[in-house]
């Protein structure tokens, strides 16, 4: 989330929860070291910022 929160910086804070539609303070505590996002207000952060998140199998060795 730290790292996300360093894009979103780069971005512009205030920039990235207006296009994202989301509330610049709750950006603030969702990109906190104890941020706690729901995934539906992750997803729109990432949208905005270029971003997926994706999961996949873990490869095992045979």
């Amino acid at each position: 989330m730290l790292a996300l929160r360093d894009v979103a910086k780069a971005k512009g804070i205030t920039q990235a929860a207006r296009e994202s539609n989301l509330n610049r303070e709750a950006m603030y505590r969702m990109l906190s070291e104890k941020g706690n996002p729901n995934l539906l207000s992750l997803n729109k952060l990432l949208d905005t910022l270029g971003l997926t998140l994706s999961i996949s199998m873990k490869e095992t060795a045979a």
